[in-house]
């Protein structure tokens, strides 16, 4: 049941027993039986579709649907699960952008459509009311976004210049470690507190504290002159589709997510505290991409030292420190990383 074209299928969504499918020029697809039977799925649409990306949200299906010459305006479509009728979806959203990579959506119904083409209009269109309307929210100094996840309210976007993270729905962004600083992110996959991504030249990494320090997977792939495209995850295995002609791989998953895999080189990662703002205690994480003698310190704004937490050599690895601020008053305070000639600074903020 599958279209001609099926050949270029942009996206997978899994929802309960369903299966659906956007296909660049063959619209979307949905199967109920595994795969073995595709139903189209396209009433509505006045004419060819080219979809670069599908997502289920309770009883309703969104399809980002990328621009072609005399083809659907760009933006994205939504419709029933049950039957197909799809509408486009709010105002805002640029008619004529093309190179879309993915589309996402949050828990609380906040939606991420990425772009590789964006020119004036933007390459990240977001939207705050669950697809009512749409606004540019480029990420300054980007070239394009490839890939979207979502953990809760944490969006990921992989793109064409590392990896970024927005904790504010999508309003701010900030580049995540130093590791993939200026790599290409193809794609990004959270599943059981771990994040995976598909990065140009090095092929499948993973990050079990939100992108801080990361482990290399690869292995065997032949990535030489290719480059992994997807990356999917079935029945406890870690599947990594190639561009060419080198077709899908696969192996099983690490135990927990990272353990097995080479370390990637980089410098020191200091992580948000949690919880932010605090009363009266909070934990502050680390990674160390190599053995190092570490001092981790806490500051006020006037630059007084009130506690050390960290003043020995730890091992490479990721480390915690929980600071208990007894005695200490309301405000913003600042804790610094130093680990050889390598300092971080971050702030966080007591609540009485």
């Amino acid at each position: 049941g599958l279209p001609e074209m099926a050949y270029d299928i942009r996206a997978l969504e899994v929802r309960q027993d369903t299966l659906w499918a956007a296909i660049l020029g063959g619209g979307v697809c949905r199967s109920v039986d595994g795969g073995t039977i595709w139903i189209s799925f396209n009433e509505g649409f006045e004419t060819q579709a080219f979809a670069a990306g599908v997502v289920v949200m309770g009883d309703t299906v969104y399809a980002a649907i990328e621009w072609a010459p005399g083809l659907q305006p760009s933006g994205v479509y939504k419709t029933a699960v049950q039957q197909a009728n799809w509408r486009r979806s709010g105002t805002g959203f640029p008619t004529g952008l093309s190179g879309i990579t993915a589309v996402a959506v949050t828990e609380s119904g906040v939606m991420l459509v990425g772009a590789t083409l964006g020119g004036s209009s933007g390459h990240l269109q977001v939207s705050l009311d669950r697809g009512a309307t749409w606004q540019n929210r480029s990420l300054a100094g980007v070239q394009g976004v490839l890939s979207l996840a979502v953990a809760g309210e944490t969006i990921y976007a992989g793109t064409t210049s590392g990896l970024y993270v927005s904790l504010d729905s999508a309003k701010t962004w900030q580049s995540v470690g130093t590791e993939l600083q200026n790599a290409v992110v193809d794609d990004l996959l959270l599943f059981n507190q771990t994040l995976y991504a598909a990065v140009d030249g090095v092929g499948v990494v993973a990050s079990a504290n939100g992108g801080a320090s990361w482990n290399v997977l690869t292995g065997n792939l032949p990535i030489s002159g290719d480059f992994v495209s997807a990356i999917f995850i079935h029945q406890g295995r870690l599947f990594a589709g190639l561009s060419a002609s080198h077709g899908v791989w696969s192996r099983p998953l690490p135990a927990t997510g990272v353990d097995d895999g080479a370390q990637m080189p980089g410098a020191i990662a200091l992580l948000r505290n949690y919880p932010n703002p605090f009363n009266p205690s909070t934990t502050i994480e680390f990674a160390l991409p190599q053995a190092s003698f570490v001092t981790l310190k806490i500051y006020d704004l006037l630059g007084n030292e009130v506690a050390t937490l960290v003043s020995e050599k730890l091992p490479a690895g990721r480390h915690q420190r929980v600071w208990e601020a007894k005695g200490l008053a309301s405000g913003v305070y600042l804790y610094q990383l130093c680990a050889g000639e390598l300092s971080q600074v971050r702030k966080m903020a007591l609540l009485r």
